[in-house]
């Protein structure tokens, strides 16, 4: 008796980025926090701190969805992403301290590429 073989699911039926709350969970919660933490003025190494976490979270969420689905766009937002926690983390520290201008425009550049890396996908495909 031999056990009947299931077609793998497409890969767009495991892309957390086709599900709402998914998307909530991994980015728009992590991207709101990071905003709110620019509101009460904290000190830009707790600021740091904020954005070291969040984007070390959205990471694991590209990372994890890459493992998943093999989305173009995550194989190239994680690394870009941890790049951003990574600079955030030891401004937070205070190994390294730049400017405040410097600081939010290397945050909001990570932030931007990784928003960009959904362009190979118009050029190639989604999924590879």
């Amino acid at each position: 008796m031999t056990m009947p073989v299931r077609a793998p699911a497409a890969p767009s039926s495991r892309d957390w980025t086709r599900q709402p709350p998914m998307i909530l969970l991994w980015w728009g919660l992590p991207i709101a926090v990071g905003m709110l933490a620019n509101a009460p003025r904290l000190s830009q190494r707790a600021d740091a701190g904020v954005w070291a976490v969040a984007m070390g979270w959205m990471a694991t969420g590209c990372l994890l969805n890459a493992r998943r689905c093999h989305r173009v766009h995550c194989f190239i937002s994680s690394p870009v992403l941890l790049l951003g926690a990574l600079f955030a983390a030891l401004s937070a520290l205070g190994a390294i301290e730049p400017s405040a201008g410097m600081f939010g425009n290397i945050v909001n550049g990570a932030l931007l590429l990784a928003l960009l890396s959904f362009a190979p996908e118009i050029v190639w495909r989604r999924y590879v």
